[in-house]
C-alpha cells in the first residue's frame, strides 16, 4: 500500500518565501521585512509570484517526505527530479527476500497474466535467496528482483521542485503510481502551505492548456482544454480555470 508522510518542512513556508520575495525590494534587515508582513501580504505575495513565473524566492520552503509501498519503478522516476535530495532503503545492506511488490492495474485486469506475473515474482524471490543462501552477497543477489519490489525512500525538495513536480505528475496521462504518489504529496502539503501549493497542478487546471500534445487526447480533460483554448473564451489565470 502506497504511504506518503510529510515528516518534516521549512518553519512558516508561506512568510519564508512571501518575505524573501519582498528583502528583493525593500532595503530593510529581514526581521522588519517580516514583521510588516500580515497574512493577506503574503497570500497576495505568493499569487504574485507564482503568477509571474518569478520563482526563485520559493526556493527558500523545504520539504521532506517519507514515502513506502512504491515500487523502484516509481523510485527510478523520482530521482529524476534533480533539484531534491532522496535516500532510499538500500538493496546491498538490507534483506530482500520478504519484499512485497506492485502489480500494475492493468495487469490486475487480465486474472491468468497477473497469474503468471505473481508467478514470476515468486521465482525471482526464491532464486534470491538461494544466492544468498549460498553465500552470494546481497549485493550481487539483488539483480534478480525486477524494478516491480517494493522500497522506501526519504525526498526533501523546495517548493519550486514541488511544482514543478506536480505539474508534471499529477497529469492524468501520467504513469498511475507517480500519478498516485504526487496526488498524496500534494495533499499532504496543503496542510502546511497552501498558499503556495493551490497553484499546483497539471497546466490544463492552472493555465488552460494542455502541453502534452496528442499524449495528451487520453486524459477526459483533453477536449474540454482544447476547445476552450480554440475559442479564446478567456484569459487565463492560475486557478481560475476550472475544467
Amino acid at each position: 500500500m502506497i504511504q506518503v508522510k510529510l515528516v518534516n518542512h521549512t518553519s512558516d513556508p508561506e512568510l519564508i518565501v512571501a518575505a524573501a520575495a519582498r528583502a528583493c525590494i525593500r532595503n530593510l534587515d529581514y526581521e522588519t521585512v517580516c514583521a510588516e508582513l500580515s497574512h493577506e501580504d503574503v497570500q497576495r505575495i505568493l499569487r504574485s509570484i507564482i503568477e509571474r513565473n518569478h520563482h526563485s524566492p520559493l526556493e527558500h520552503a523545504n520539504f521532506t517526505f517519507a514515502i513506502s509501498g512504491v515500487s523502484r519503478v516509481l523510485t527510478h522516476q523520482l530521482v529524476r527530479h534533480r533539484i531534491a535530495s532522496h535516500s532510499q532503503l538500500s538493496q546491498q545492506r538490507t534483506d530482500s527476500s520478504r519484499l512485497q511488490f506492485t502489480v500494475p492495474p492493468e495487469i490486475q485486469q487480465h486474472p491468468k497474466l497477473a497469474g503468471e506475473y505473481q508467478d514470476m515474482m515468486d521465482r525471482c524471490q526464491e532464486l534470491y535467496r538461494r544466492f544468498v543462501q549460498c553465500g552470494i552477497s546481497r549485493g550481487s543477489a539483488r539483480y534478480v528482483l525486477p524494478s516491480a519490489f517494493n522500497t522506501r525512500i526519504v525526498t526533501t525538495m523546495n517548493a519550486r521542485s514541488l511544482l514543478n513536480l506536480l505539474a508534471q505528475r499529477e497529469c492524468e496521462v501520467e504513469e498511475w503510481e507517480f500519478r498516485q504518489v504526487a496526488l498524496l504529496m500534494h495533499g499532504e502539503l496543503m496542510k502546511v502551505a497552501p498558499g503556495i501549493f493551490r497553484f499546483a497542478g497539471p497546466p490544463c487546471k492552472t493555465q488552460g492548456y494542455c502541453p502534452e500534445g496528442e499524449k495528451g487526447s487520453k486524459c477526459s480533460r483533453y477536449e474540454r482544454v482544447a476547445i476552450r483554448k480554440a475559442d479564446h473564451l478567456e484569459e487565463v489565470s492560475p486557478q481560475l480555470v476550472r475544467v
